[in-house]
């Protein structure tokens, strides 16, 4: 499970990495949106992730972390679109704000996973999951370096929605089983 999470997080904190390093780079060679227009959007990409950090810590609290981590994955697919589709500026900030809407709750549902499930060893588990997060921060941008050198930057959102995927599978298999976990007590 350990290993699940931290994959996921792995996705996770490579997919802010690439949004919050090459999204401006997309919107000034893909729209031709100025630099400065750039950076006010995604600015707002960060206010979308801040607001629902908010909301989920508050108005959301009730909802369970798998009906959480769904609406996440279809805000962020929203995301995806109105970014890979945005014909102008104002499209773009609206799929910038859905992928910060949606990421949100990747790291907060995850760690409370993580410390509820680990408890008498949640240092131990916090750090592990951590630095693999770490690391997938690191090697995803990396690689969105080396693609964007390669085939272009308007793979940005190719790559944003391989994480997807990705993060959309592992968090089956880690909802999956703790729902195992919880049947057998």
């Amino acid at each position: 499970m350990l290993i699940l999470i931290a994959f996921f997080l792995f996705c996770q904190s490579g997919f802010e990495a690439i949004i919050n390093n090459w999204t401006t780079t997309y919107l000034t060679k893909q729209l031709f949106i100025l630099p400065g227009n750039a950076l006010y959007a995604l600015s707002l990409y960060v206010v979308g992730m801040t607001v629902m950090r908010f909301l989920y810590g508050s108005v959301f609290r009730s909802i369970s972390a798998a009906k959480l981590m769904l609406a996440s994955f279809v805000i962020i697919l929203a995301g995806i679109i109105f970014l890979k589709y945005s014909q102008s500026f104002y499209f773009a900030i609206t799929g910038l704000i859905l992928i910060g809407a949606g990421l949100a709750s990747g790291f907060p549902v995850m760690l409370g996973i993580t410390g509820s499930r680990y408890a008498e060893r949640s240092g131990t588990a916090f750090s592990f999951v951590l630095v693999v997060a770490l690391i997938g921060n690191m090697l995803v941008n990396y690689l969105m370096g080396v693609i964007a050198n390669r085939y272009g930057i308007y793979h940005l959102t190719t790559v944003a929605f391989a994480e997807l995927v990705v993060m959309m599978l592992l968090s089956v298999f880690i909802f999956q089983t703790l729902k195992k976990s919880v049947r057998q007590r």
